[in-house]
């Protein structure tokens, strides 16, 4: 994309909407409308691709065609490919109207092209897609979780605290809160098959005496005004005091989803810990940087049927400024998702952190997300979630999942059900149509459709 002639800055700001420079990407609001600012002070929209990586042009169907195409001898390894990769994704931003990428593309990989960058600083690793065990769900009241806290971010966030490309930085991807999302699952078009997990509550109501679990006495203290006995009665207990309890671990590692009282306590408590988690992990993020975005945790809001808690919005708002968040849907279920930020997230703006509409194809059966019968429908999907999204005041960026298609190309291999991410493009560069023309087109108009909202 010709910034400068399509009245772009050199971040992909609208040079028309001006605000004042601050050299770092940050939030303003106009009347109703929220935009992002780029360093040189210009309105943004983000338009991002995730899953962008190298590993992509090498994978067994077209390692040597890539090798190839980059002029390679032979089966070169893996940092011979850097250039020409780096050419393709620029080529490919170009082509696709994009200036992000997103928290699931490592843009540091890419030396020092401009690309703008959503930077993955993830301190506690719960999330949706992964088989935590008790451990990753930390004592967040604890000191030695600060301290954790704090090295993650000198690791992750010192060393990009100048960085004008940065966005903001992303916390947990989709984290297990709730008790339903610890819950075993089969394979759905929003991840792989999982067992069971443990839940935050579950495992720091288990603890010894440590400060997760005075914390949860803390809280049942309070709902049970001080009386043991309420409490015992509950969980069929015999503890003496709250001091007792205090002091025993592994009294109750299971739910008993049909004891309404208990499925109560253990929403009220994770409220205290997602509280928590976000204060000391912001405090982190902001001792050594204070000059850019902190997105925080993506929000979950593939729930599957379940409802999304008002209460946990309320908390990704207190915390953090904006919701970032992923959802695989079409426009009328998506629009019920912003609806209820817009009720529930105190006036924030939000960015779609991952989310796509995908077709399947004979090597890619059963791609992430909504799927549609052919190529024309999805680009037809894509540009009414785009006019939608973008003509609200509040939205202000979505990161398409993703760059490349990801085949299956021995039948032997293939399964009934197989998730893999789509992407704009086959393995071997071409570019799927029309929705190739269909995003590169609404990027070009975005500043239109968004002004709209203003």
């Amino acid at each position: 994309m010709n910034l400068a002639q399509a009245g772009r800055d050199s971040y992909g700001g609208c040079r028309t909407l001006e605000f004042g420079a601050t050299g770092f990407f940050r939030l303003e609001q106009t009347g109703e409308r929220w935009w992002l600012v780029t360093p040189d002070g210009h309105a943004y929209l983000s338009m991002g691709l995730n899953h962008v990586g190298r590993g992509h042009l090498l994978q067994d169907c077209n390692r040597s065609f890539w090798a190839k195409a980059f002029g390679l001898a032979g089966d070169a390894d893996d940092e011979a490919f850097q250039p020409g990769f780096e050419q393709k994704v620029m080529k490919d931003m170009e082509a696709f109207g994009v200036t992000t990428l997103g928290t699931h593309s490592n843009a540091q990989t890419l030396s020092e092209l401009p690309v703008n960058d959503v930077v993955d600083v993830r301190m506690v690793d719960v999330c949706h897609y992964q088989t935590p065990g008790a451990d990753n769900f930390m004592d967040v009241f604890s000191d030695d979780f600060v301290r954790h806290c704090e090295a993650r971010a000198r690791e992750l966030v010192a060393p990009r605290k100048d960085d004008r490309r940065v966005l903001g930085y992303t916390l947990t991807d989709c984290p297990i809160l709730t008790e339903a999302e610890s819950w075993p699952h089969v394979y759905n078009i929003y991840g792989w098959e999982r067992q069971q997990v443990p839940s935050w509550p579950r495992v720091l109501r288990n603890l010894p005496d440590s400060s997760g679990k005075r914390a949860y006495v803390k809280t049942m203290r309070q709902i049970y005004r001080d009386d043991i006995a309420a409490f015992n009665a509950t969980y069929q207990s015999t503890f003496t005091s709250f001091e007792d309890l205090g002091q025993t671990g592994q009294w109750r590692r299971r739910t008993d989803l049909d004891n309404k009282r208990e499925t109560r306590d253990n929403a009220q408590f994770l409220l205290e810990i997602i509280d928590k988690c976000f204060e000391v992990e912001v405090a982190a993020i902001r001792k050594f940087d204070s000059n850019h975005l902190i997105f925080g945790d993506k929000f979950q809001g593939n729930r599957m049927g379940l409802d999304v808690p008002d209460e946990h919005i309320a908390l990704f708002a207190k915390h953090f400024e904006l919701i970032f968040f992923q959802k695989y849907a079409l426009w009328p279920d998506l629009e019920d998702l912003l609806e209820q930020f817009r009720r529930c997230g105190g006036g924030k703006p939000v960015y779609m952190g991952d989310s796509s509409v995908n077709v399947p194809n004979p090597n890619m059966p059963d791609p992430f997300g909504p799927q549609c019968a052919n190529q024309d429908m999805r680009a037809e999907a894509f540009l009414e979630l785009f006019e939608n999204c973008f003509s609200r005041p509040d939205f202000v960026g979505w990161d398409w999942c993703g760059w490349m298609d990801l085949w299956v190309t021995d039948p032997d291999d293939l399964q009934a059900h197989d998730p893999r991410h789509a992407g704009l493009q086959d393995p071997f560069g071409n570019y799927n149509q029309p929705i190739q023309k269909a995003m590169k087109a609404f990027s070009e108009r975005l500043y239109d459709v968004a002004s709209r909202a203003s």
